[in-house]
């Protein structure tokens, strides 16, 4: 694209341009996370703009939905795991479902803290680190001080150290809901397009 002054377009034109509609992608994305945390209303948040005004136990929901990220159509299935996935055998189930993870804390609630550290490395057991994407979620950062259990700077170390992404959110006030569903598709569709463009240079045959 030439500008009329000569210069290289910037982002705002680039995006202007008109492009072949880009292939939608299916993301199946799994919300992992202690009893209690808040995943159901992240993802009722999330699907409907609605928080849940009372609590209804899950043991499991599963919702579709299309979001358009980068200009690329991604078809979403998400699955509320509910606090049965501290059985092994059913956390298992929904790793071998997902290849994007929300892993949600409550900031109140240390234990649930240290329950992401497990189910992260969990997924590496079962998964490629390459193939998926994972985001550390610290859910109802909308609580007073005096009810923080767990500091926002607990949370970024720990993604730090796992090479991870890290989000502080409020499924109350909608804070950060979208953004950090968002952020777990952005970084996968990363990863896959790194994947595409190593088997593209390789030359030869990739399996």
């Amino acid at each position: 694209m030439k500008m009329s002054d000569g210069q290289t377009p910037g982002i705002e034109d680039i995006e202007d341009l008109e492009e072949e509609p880009k292939e939608s992608i299916s993301i199946k994305l799994a919300v992992l996370g202690k009893t209690l945390v808040g995943k159901s209303a992240l993802t009722c948040r999330f699907i409907s703009d609605k928080f849940p005004t009372e609590h209804d136990t899950t043991v499991e929901d599963q919702y579709s939905t299309t979001v358009t990220v980068n200009g690329t159509p991604c078809e979403l299935e998400i699955i509320d795991t509910a606090g049965q996935d501290d059985y092994q055998t059913v956390l298992d189930t929904w790793i071998d479902f997902g290849n994007c993870f929300l892993l949600v804390y409550s900031i109140d609630e240390i234990k649930s803290f240290k329950q992401i550290k497990v189910k992260y490395e969990r997924i590496l057991q079962l998964k490629d680190k390459e193939k998926v994407s994972i985001v550390i979620v610290g859910n109802k950062c909308d609580l007073p001080d005096s009810q923080r259990k767990v500091s926002k700077e607990e949370g970024q170390n720990l993604a730090n150290n796992l090479g991870v992404s890290f989000m502080e959110v409020s499924a109350l006030t909608k804070f950060n809901v979208r953004e950090a569903f968002m952020k777990v598709v952005h970084n996968y569709l990363i990863k896959i397009h790194k994947g595409k463009d190593r088997k593209d240079t390789c030359g030869c045959p990739c399996y």
